[in-house]
Order: structure tokens, then sequence, then C-alpha cells
């Protein structure tokens, strides 16, 4: 028996992590849905993330987030990719908890500052000099830790690994545990 058995899989942690990567290879892997709230955040607001944030704020951002977070906690067996603040939120974490089993990826502050380097389009990072970015990167993830080591499941995401890899790292190890 796995974890995720009856269960949906949610991929946490910070912005650029890979959780969308790796979470498409772990439902690939299980044979399920794979599922980015990021991607039905858009379609609900009818924009991108970028969008919304600069027109509406990222408090309507995250009440559209809670809906689809909780939307998503509703379903069965599915692999789902969370935005990086989505289990900041009390009453996210509890529908996630009891829904499924949540699976946190981590990535040192270099790693994080070289990938939104290459791609700074995201609200919360973007218009950042270089040295700035570093310092929103450690000011966001001083914030949020907290709440990522929560999470009954911790894998680093490392650039040497493809997302593949890291998927099987996780299916090998949690299966390992049983």
């Amino acid at each position: 028996m796995y974890p995720w058995d009856g269960r949906n899989v949610y991929f946490a942690g910070f912005m650029a992590t890979g959780k969308t990567k790796v979470g498409k290879a772990f439902a690939d892997f299980l044979g399920r849905p794979f599922i980015d709230t990021d991607k039905l955040i858009e379609a609900k607001a009818g924009m991108s993330i970028a969008e919304l944030f600069d027109q509406d704020g990222e408090a309507r951002f995250r009440r559209i987030e809670k809906q689809i977070v909780h939307h998503v906690a509703g379903l069965e067996e599915v692999v789902v990719a969370l935005g990086g603040g989505a289990v900041i939120d009390t009453d996210n974490w509890i529908a996630l908890q009891k829904s499924g089993v949540i699976i946190v990826l981590y990535a040192s502050v270099d790693v994080l500052f070289r990938r939104l380097m290459r791609n700074k389009s995201r609200p919360l990072v973007a218009d950042h000099t270089p040295e700035s970015l570093r310092a929103r990167i450690e000011e966001l993830l001083a914030e949020r830790q907290p709440f990522y080591d929560r999470a009954p499941y911790r894998f680093e995401s490392r650039d040497e690994k493809s997302a593949v890899q890291t998927a099987q790292d996780i299916f090998v190890t949690l299966g390992d545990e049983m």
C-alpha cells in the first residue's frame, strides 16, 4: 500500500521547484489525471496570473486560488501541482490533508535564483534586479518555509535531475517506506 492509494497527490513548494513538471511525470507513473491549479485559476479569471495580480491584486488571486484548491480537494485520485502560496492558507491546508498526501519540492536559494532569473514572469518576483531578486526569494522563502515544513514528505529539486528522475525517486522512496 502506498500513501497515495485512494487519495490525491499534491505537489507543493516554492515557485520554480518543478511542481508542474514533476507532478506531470508522477501522474504518468500512477496513470492518473494531472491538474495544475495555476492553469485553473487562469481559466476562472479569464486572464494570466500576472494580469490578475496587476489588475486585481494578490488578494483576489488568493480568493480564486482558495476556490480552486477546495474544488480539486473534492476530486478523487488526481495529481495536483499547487501554487507556491496555496498551503499558507489554513483552510486550504486542512482540505488538502483530508483528501490527499502533500509532497513538498524544495531547492536551494541558488537553484531558485538561477531558475527565476531565466523566467521572471512570476508576479511576486517580476521587475527585480538580480540583487533584489535574491533578497525577495530569501524573504518569501523565510515566510513560507514553516508551512512547507508541515508536509510529511519533502524532496529536493536539483538541476542535475530531470523531472522524470525526481518523480521516480519519489515513487520509489515512498514505496520503500510501506
